[in-house]
């Protein structure tokens, strides 16, 4: 419940600060509602026209030239890239040279004829003709004529690119060009060629790389054209030099490494030849010995005169052959057949040795027909490496020529694909809703115009409130006294009209709301006061009260003088002290004459019945100032000030005193020390925080006793809820209308506080 009361009470001081800078709200939110409804009305209205434009992600390719014409379109800065290109300004200026808006009214409109177009225009044309001028001495002729005409094309180039929009459709290849204009029609206009423009622009963009292109691959064909003809003829020339007659891929090498082959195998056949001759010889020599053993030469075997001899024993020898090429010459059977041919080994002796010596020249011939192989080998293998050395260069020169061809041929073949783009008119943008006229104007918008000027005005206004009231660092409310004081408050005192009732010719004045009005709200509000001095003392009332203010013009003096008339009319009997000793007042409220007073009572042995004049009120008193001293602090700090105290409590009961303010000068001060309470009077809305905490300071300082704080001058007509909404409807209604009435017949005599 607590939480909830607080609440409702920060709710109600917000509504309160509103209410109280109603007016700066109110002016605020007038202004900005009425600025933004007369502009709102008498605003050209401009329309919008639309095209939406598809920006594929890939390229529709005629012929194979990606290298060409490839657009890498898979990201995002592809498409970001393309909407700046429609912003820019190359297509503006086609478009304006298109159109040619460098003559429509849309920019250059017609000068108005009255004075105040005349005038300014007059000005302008001044104005430039100073500033070409200035240029003329800094620049050229010609500079400053190219620089005028660049500077007339740039503006029209940036007011053209501002109306520009731009709007991709989310999550699609889908994208709204959209063009603001005076007139509809030429805003359609505008976004159809700006449209077309931008297409166009990017298919010449693609053939102008093609174009470039053919240059390059022109070029690049007549190098790679004097390449192959440099290669053809080094591969000619080596093949000349080296006698190449057939190409070495035609089986060449293939040839000379069969030959080498087969020259391998013939020196490995003469060479097991020439072992088995020399096999056959060696054994035959070695045999001569043992004529026994000759027969076992196959070629005695095999001789025709021996045959003769043995014809006898051919048989004979049929088994030693059979038994020798399975069992060996050293069997046993062998070696048994062996003897039994001795007899035949002798007679034929002679004729073993005729081929032994056939044997020897067989080998012989062998190994001459060996060496012959090896070195025919070896001359072979020669020649298989200069040949294989003449084929790696020359695979080098002919790679370097087939290489050579086949650049130029792909050269040659792009160089037609890329021809035939020149002629090409497809793209990966196109249109696929021209821009329509436009119905409806999109500017300006009057129901959002006036609803945002509305909400703006609001929040300004209430905004501009709460500022004015935080740079307001006056005392205001009840509360402030409180918080930022830390005294008590006992009340407050309305803003009123003094006017009075009895008759004109009364010398008291009419300040003394609660003498001549005591139904008035101000009346009630003095013995509100009032009541709450009495009560502030638990033990008992305090007889002397001393009424202060910390600054000038703060109403210290009539509060004063109304809170006597009230104590003085609940029957106490009262008397006020004009202690302001400075600018006394007390004697013109009250219409006396104050030649003698409380200065002579201090300054002499005067008699202090002669001091005290009789107000007209009953049970109130007055002590006017008297004349005013030289040393008013000295005066009243004295110790006869304490014994007229003294004196003055013995007859009254209650005893009001009006003092200086107090940070102006030490009276207040001083007299502190001599009374029972003082009361602290603050101007609402006008007392600074500042010099209030240093009025209670400096009494606090001195250990007086403070009782609290009157909020004077509060404004009634602002702040009546908060302060006498209860008084409002039970005591002074019908007072209040009488006076208001009153205030209109005339306004005179307006409450105006002196210090």
């Amino acid at each position: 419940m607590e939480e909830n009361r607080q609440e409702d009470i920060d709710l109600r001081d917000y509504l309160q600060v509103i209410l109280k800078r109603k007016w700066s709200a109110i002016t605020a939110f007038a202004i900005i509602v009425v600025t933004v409804v007369i502009h709102s009305f008498t605003a050209t209205p401009i329309y919008e026209a639309t095209a939406r434009l598809v920006i594929e992600k890939e390229n529709p390719n005629v012929v194979s030239i990606e290298e060409v014409m490839a657009v890498d379109s898979s990201g995002t800065d592809y498409y970001q890239t393309q909407y700046k290109i429609i912003e820019s300004r190359t297509v503006a200026r086609e478009v304006i040279k298109r159109l040619h808006l460098d003559e429509s009214e849309e920019f250059f409109p017609k000068p108005k004829d009255d004075l105040i177009s005349n005038m300014t225009r007059s000005i302008e044309e001044t104005l430039e003709s100073w500033g070409d001028s200035i240029k003329s001495l800094l620049t050229t002729e010609n500079n400053n004529t190219a620089a005028v005409a660049l500077d007339e094309d740039s503006a029209l180039v940036t007011d053209f690119t501002e109306r520009i929009e731009v709007s991709p459709i989310r999550n699609s290849r889908l994208v709204d060009v959209s063009f603001q204009a005076k007139d509809p029609v030429l805003a359609t206009n505008i976004s159809n060629t700006l449209a077309r423009t931008y297409i166009d622009q990017n298919l010449e963009t693609k053939l102008l790389a093609a174009q470039d292109a053919v240059k390059w691959l022109h070029s690049r064909i007549e190098e790679e054209r004097e390449k192959v003809g440099v290669a053809e003829q080094a591969l000619l020339r080596y093949k000349e030099k080296h006698s190449i007659v057939t190409d070495f891929s035609s089986g060449v090498e293939k040839v000379t490494a069969q030959k080498l082959a087969e020259l391998n195998t013939q020196v490995v056949e003469a060479e097991s030849k020439r072992v088995e001759a020399e096999t056959r010889y060696k054994q035959a020599s070695a045999l001569m010995g043992s004529p026994d053993m000759l027969d076992s030469i196959p070629e005695v075997l095999n001789n025709e005169l021996i045959r003769q001899i043995k014809t006898m024993e051919v048989e004979l020898y049929k088994r030693v052959s059979e038994l020798g090429k399975k069992y060996g010459q050293k069997h046993p059977r062998m070696v048994a057949i062996e003897a039994e041919l001795k007899t035949l080994q002798k007679r034929k002796a002679q004729e073993v040795n005729r081929v032994i010596n056939s044997l020897k020249n067989e080998y012989r011939v062998t190994l001459a027909k060996e060496k012959s192989l090896k070195t025919a080998l070896a001359k072979q293998k020669k020649e298989s490496l200069d040949l294989n050395q003449k084929a790696v260069q020359y695979g080098v020169l002919k790679r370097e020529t087939e290489s050579a061809r086949n650049m130029y041929e792909v050269l040659i073949k792009r160089f037609k694909e890329t021809t035939l783009t020149e002629d090409m008119r497809a793209g990966n943008i196109r249109v696929i809703d021209r821009a329509e006229v436009p119905e409806y104007q999109v500017k300006p918008r009057k129901k959002l115009n006036i609803l945002l000027a509305i909400i703006v005005g609001l929040v300004t206004g209430i905004g501009l409130a709460f500022f004015f009231e935080y740079l307001d660092n006056t005392i205001k409310i009840p509360e402030d006294v409180k918080q930022h004081l830390k005294i008590p408050y006992l009340g407050p005192v309305p803003l009123f009209a003094s006017e009075k009732d009895g008759n004109p010719g009364d010398a008291m004045r009419p300040d003394l709301v609660a003498f001549h009005l005591p139904k008035s709200t101000a009346s009630e509000s003095f013995r509100g006061i009032r009541t709450s001095i009495l009560l502030s003392s638990a033990d008992s009332e305090p007889q002397i009260l001393l009424v202060c203010s910390a600054g000038p013009r703060e109403g210290k003096t009539i509060n004063a003088a109304n809170i006597a008339v009230t104590m003085a009319q609940s029957g106490s009997k009262v008397i006020i002290l004009d202690c302001d000793m400075r600018r006394p007042k007390i004697h013109k409220l009250f219409g006396i004459p104050r030649e003698h007073g409380i200065s002579n009572l201090l300054a002499t042995s005067s008699d202090v019945e002669g001091a005290i004049v009789r107000s007209g009120i009953p049970n109130l008193d007055v002590m006017p100032c008297g004349p005013i001293p030289p040393n008013p602090s000295e005066i009243l700090g004295s110790k006869r000030m304490v014994n007229l105290l003294d004196t003055l409590r013995k007859r009254y009961t209650r005893i009001i005193i009006d003092s200086p303010p107090s940070t102006a000068v030490t009276d207040a001060v001083v007299l502190s020390k001599f009374v029972d309470g003082v009361i602290l009077v603050i101007r609402a809305g006008e007392t600074i925080r500042q010099m209030a905490k240093n009025g209670v300071a400096q009494f606090e300082a001195v250990g007086a006793p403070l009782i609290g704080a009157i909020l004077n001058a509060v404004d009634l007509g602002r702040d009546s809820y908060y302060y006498y909404q209860y008084y409002y409807y039970y005591y002074g209604e019908d007072q209040e209308k009488r006076k208001k009435s009153r205030r209109k017949k005339k306004s005179k005599n307006q409450y105006t506080e002196e210090a």
